[in-house]
């Protein structure tokens, strides 16, 4: 070997060490890593709690002043009730149900549809959220205004009826 070679093979020989040593220390770095990850894969988890809902129910609702019925899902609420008018809302206060009554004449506006309710002739209002239906009540001669909120609109369609 000639002394021109010597510093190349000292050079490769710490070349060799700085490869060593940083592998040694990546390899602590997984090891470190593979631990943590096997004792967080030891713990159960624990049960998260679940927000439990009441059960579904309905009930009945009649308002004797504007001589209708219809039914009523315990998750909204009633806000307010007079004798001409009552409100429902939602948890979140959010329009649910409304009904009122009212004494004036019967005339289609212009943005009221034809439509029925249950069978009674209705001029009807839709828009995003609710749907209005207007309609003569010949039980008290009131004209009466239901406005429901798109998710329970179906359900007065299906259950509204005049008190006897």
């Amino acid at each position: 070997m000639s002394r021109k070679n010597l510093p190349y093979f000292f050079l490769l020989f710490l070349f060799i060490v700085l490869v060593f040593i940083v592998g040694v220390r990546y390899g602590q770095k997984v090891e470190q890593t593979n631990k943590t990850i096997s004792y967080l894969l030891k713990i159960s988890p624990t049960a998260m709690p679940q927000p439990t809902l009441p059960p579904l129910a309905f009930i009945t609702y009649s308002h004797s002043g504007c001589a209708v019925s219809f039914l009523v899902p315990n998750l909204i609420e009633k806000t307010k009730e007079s004798s001409t008018s009552a409100l429902f809302s939602t948890q979140s206060q959010k329009l649910a149900l409304a009904v009122m009554c009212e004494k004036k004449p019967l005339i289609q506006a212009q943005n009221e549809k034809m439509g029925t309710l249950n069978g009674v002739r209705t001029f009807v209002v839709e828009t995003k959220d609710t749907t209005s239906y207007r309609f003569y009540n010949p039980k008290n001669a009131l004209i009466v205004t239901l406005t429901a909120s798109k998710d329970y609109d179906s359900l007065v369609q299906k259950s509204f009826s005049f008190l006897k």
